[in-house]
């Protein structure tokens, strides 16, 4: 419901003060230092084929050329948005954390995490770090340029005026015609998108290691640690195992550029149990030589040319041209459930928390107020994207930020089906003035919200949810502004699935593809993870107990993947994995800060709440991680 944290965090985004920290340090120039942001894009090596950008790649997509202006624009970049305290942004920062998102996820998603790990630092131990969040490649593709003069205006009209003005009749906003002139511009997943087949793991990886350099060069004696959350994770441990050198000589791994890896509520990666065939290399390859940018272009199988037609049951004969007779099926270019996900229904989140931090709880959402005084001519029930939001709100109107609830919530409908977007953000609040509230954080939560999950798993087999929950989120005092807060935001509109599935079979070692003859088949270009089990930095891990990395056993397989711990903070003698079964199988005994691999579990956390759960007594995050971060520098 509308309460002073409501106001108190409409307050940081103007810029008229700024959240002071849990700690009792009473020192204003370290309470009143603004939490600032700003997005940042670095050319990147990757280029790959098709790409706009791209040797030779000429665009003809019609609507790119309206968003970008014309049609040369390059999208082989590398973004990141930048999180520091405005009285150190003169100051070379001690250390650089850089974090990728998950699935689904923006550089936003590490809002809270970021100024409650700055701020701790600065307060406890005079240190001065920053944190550089990246958003994948496909952000750039997110139109974005009406929204932004929307939260330039703090006017959520001009933000659905901007995505759907055109579906519910409204008149063209002047500061949209002032600014694009234009309306928003969405892409399908096939023939508008196909060139993200293209971008593989590998490409990601090249993409953070301009943001890892150039961090690098910032940050005092190089001090740089790379994270990630959920898939993110995954992301990080395939780039500290890239040999980023790509000719002959000696080897240039990732994990050699970092200090540290942070591993949040994601098992990381991990060896492949056994050799991938001879066939599966194929298809690899026939995906990556053209074959999968065919088939997700003309959602039908293709041939290695991507141009001939084939079947799976008759690819022999019908690839029959070609030396690789793989058929490659088709699959979208970027990830869309129907009735879930889309980019129409991730972007409208911003449109949503804008109107949220503008209005009272009792306020029904502006996503279901009808427009233009005609019965029916609101978005949730106009635009077929938004159409999933009914039901969480079933006949009743329900406020922005209840509706922005209803929807992330763990207890929620929609986190039941996607939990990658679960967060302990309250509980569903009484009608007012038939408007149905949202109990955010500080308010009285009824006793179904706080579900005891029963004890501990003792299995593998049986690690899953447990503890008792906690709300720790606070999404209208805190998170709000990371929904459309500067040039970035929560989600990624397209992830860009299909790229990431060229090399699906292989794990943190693809020396059976990439290494030269006679080991491998010499295909560094696709993937070039050769390095895994030289990984000997020091690794840190944080889950939720109502997550989706409850328990440590989780990250086993990854300890087991790399190398003993080298760096000065460990004692070069004791293991990543210490013992298996003790206490039990679900919680082994890693090697702690002797081994390099920590793990931390907050209870009642789910998968969202490791990042951004307020820093108070339960979070099992934010004072670990700063310890880890200050034991590594140099």
């Amino acid at each position: 419901m509308y309460s002073f944290a409501k106001l108190f965090s409409f307050f940081i985004v103007t810029g008229m003060m700024v959240a002071c920290s849990n700690s009792n340090n009473n020192d204003p120039q370290v309470q009143f230092s603004k939490f600032m942001q700003t997005t940042v894009d670095l050319p990147s090596k990757a280029a790959p084929a098709f790409t706009p950008g791209s040797p030779g790649v000429i665009v003809t997509n019609e609507k790119m050329i309206r968003q970008f202006g014309s049609g040369d624009f390059n999208l082989n970049r590398a973004r990141y948005t930048r999180y520091y305290l405005s009285d150190s942004d003169s100051v070379q920062p001690d250390g650089i954390v850089v974090l990728i998102p998950g699935f689904e996820g923006g550089a936003s998603n590490f809002y809270v995490l970021a100024e409650n790990l700055l701020r701790r630092a600065a307060e406890q131990e005079n240190l001065v770090l920053e944190v550089w969040a990246v958003d994948r490649r496909s952000n750039q593709l997110e139109d974005t340029a009406g929204l932004n003069i929307a939260e330039e205006h703090m006017d959520p009209q001009i933000g659905l005026d901007f995505l759907f003005g055109g579906a519910l009749g409204l008149e063209f906003s002047p500061e949209l015609i002032d600014g694009p002139n234009r309306r928003a511009i969405f892409y399908n997943s096939n023939s508008d998108t196909a060139f993200m087949s293209q971008w593989t793991t590998l490409v990601h990886s090249q993409d953070f290691d301009a943001i890892v350099e150039a961090a690098q060069n910032v940050a005092r004696s190089g001090n740089v640690f790379l994270g990630g959350h959920s898939a993110g994770t995954g992301y990080t441990a395939r780039y500290a195992a890239t040999n980023f050198n790509f000719g002959t000589g000696d080897a240039e791994p990732g994990y050699r550029k970092l200090r540290g890896l942070i591993l949040l509520e994601g098992g990381g990666a991990s060896l492949s149990s056994e050799p991938v065939t001879e066939e599966t290399l194929d298809l690899i390859e026939a995906r990556f030589d053209g074959g999968l940018h065919g088939a997700v272009r003309d959602q039908a199988p293709r041939c290695i040319d991507g141009v001939t037609a084939c079947a799976t049951a008759t690819a022999a004969t019908d690839c029959g041209a070609f030396e690789n007779t793989s058929c490659v099926e088709p699959q979208s270019a970027f990830t869309e459930l129907a009735g879930l996900l889309s980019p129409e229904l991730l972007a409208v989140s911003e449109v949503n928390a804008l109107h949220a931090i503008n209005t009272n709880d009792s306020v029904p959402s502006i996503l279901q107020e009808d427009q233009n005084g005609i019965e029916g001519n609101n978005a949730v029930a106009v635009v077929p994207q938004l159409n999933i939001l009914i039901p969480l709100v079933g006949t009743t109107s329900a406020s922005s930020v209840t509706l922005l609830g209803k929807f992330i919530d763990d207890d929620g409908a929609a986190a039941a089906v996607a939990s990658f977007v679960a967060t302990s953000v309250g509980f569903e609040g009484p009608l007012v003035d038939g408007v149905t509230t949202w109990l955010s954080k500080g308010e009285t939560m009824p006793p179904e919200a706080l579900t005891d999950n029963g004890p501990a798993p003792m299995s593998l087999e049986d690690i899953g949810i447990w503890g008792m929950e906690v709300e720790p989120s606070d999404l209208e005092g805190k998170m709000l502004p990371s929904f459309y807060q500067g040039d970035t935001n929560f989600s990624e509109w397209y992830y860009s699935s299909s790229g990431l599935s060229v090399a699906s079979e292989l794990g943190l070692d693809t020396s059976q593809l990439s290494a030269p003859f006679p080991i491998g088949r010499g295909r560094s270009d696709i993937e070039n993870r050769t390095q895994a089990a030289a990984i000997n930095i020091p690794v840190i891990a944080f889950g939720g107990s109502n997550g989706l990395a409850p328990a440590p056993g989780v990250w086993l397989r990854f300890a087991d993947a790399i190398a003993p711990c080298a760096a000065s903070g460990c004692d070069g003698m004791t293991a990543r994995v210490l013992d298996r079964s003790n206490p039990n199988a679900a919680f082994p005994t890693f090697g702690g800060v002797s081994g390099g691999f920590e793990v931390h579990i907050s209870e009642g956390y789910s998968h969202l709440d490791v990042l951004t759960a307020d820093d108070d007594e339960t979070n099992n995050v934010v004072g670990p991680l700063l310890q880890f971060i200050d034991r590594n520098l140099k």
